[in-house]
């Protein structure tokens, strides 16, 4: 039987199998000098100082990156698909869009959202809203606050079940159940 060969991580100095280092064309072995578990833990700390210093801006970013350039995001045929993009001057340079979002009221708990939901992501067209204000932007929103309204109520009521409403509008019965339990369309009062 064939030995698995060995290698010391540079990191934590143990001697592990090949294996638990990431492979790297460009060393003479093939392989990185720090194990993978290092490596991990190295990348971690350096995200969360990021995080950290850019008050989370920088996954909002990347989030952003991600639905506009990658066509293998699950939201990229509702954003890049549709040749939505990001202004130049947020894509060239990440400290623009850390600048704008603190001077345009970026706190915890809030989402980026565009204005205008044809066009792309630029100062001129986002600012910062609750996750319920944000939900009633969405363009697949095929219901209005009268119609919430009405089904909050009807299911309160027990006159009408979740999934019958859901079927009805032809959406996931998640969505209808965060309505009615007020998770989403919060601040709609109407049937309070």
């Amino acid at each position: 039987m064939d030995q698995v060969p060995t290698k010391t991580c540079r990191n934590c100095f143990k001697t592990l199998p090949i294996t638990d280092f990431h492979k790297d064309k460009g060393l003479p072995d093939g392989y990185r000098t720090i194990c993978k578990l290092c490596a991990n833990a190295r990348a971690a700390r350096s995200r969360e100082k990021i995080l950290k210093e850019t008050s989370g801006l920088s996954d909002v970013l990347h989030a952003m990156k991600s639905r506009c350039y990658n066509p293998k995001h699950h939201s990229f045929p509702r954003y890049g698909g549709r040749g939505i993009t990001i202004c130049k001057e947020w894509l060239d340079n990440p400290e623009n869009f850390y600048k704008w979002a603190r001077e345009h009221g970026h706190k915890k708990g809030l989402q980026l959202d565009r204005i205008d939901n044809n066009l792309g992501y630029s100062p001129e067209n986002c600012h910062f809203v609750t996750q319920s204000q944000n939900q009633r932007n969405r363009s697949d929103i095929t219901y209005s606050e009268r119609e919430v309204a009405v089904f909050r109520r009807a299911y309160k009521c027990k006159a009408i079940t979740q999934r019958s409403i859901a079927q009805f509008y032809g959406v996931d019965p998640s969505t209808i159940s965060r309505i009615c339990s007020e998770q989403t369309w919060k601040n709609d009062d109407v049937c309070q």
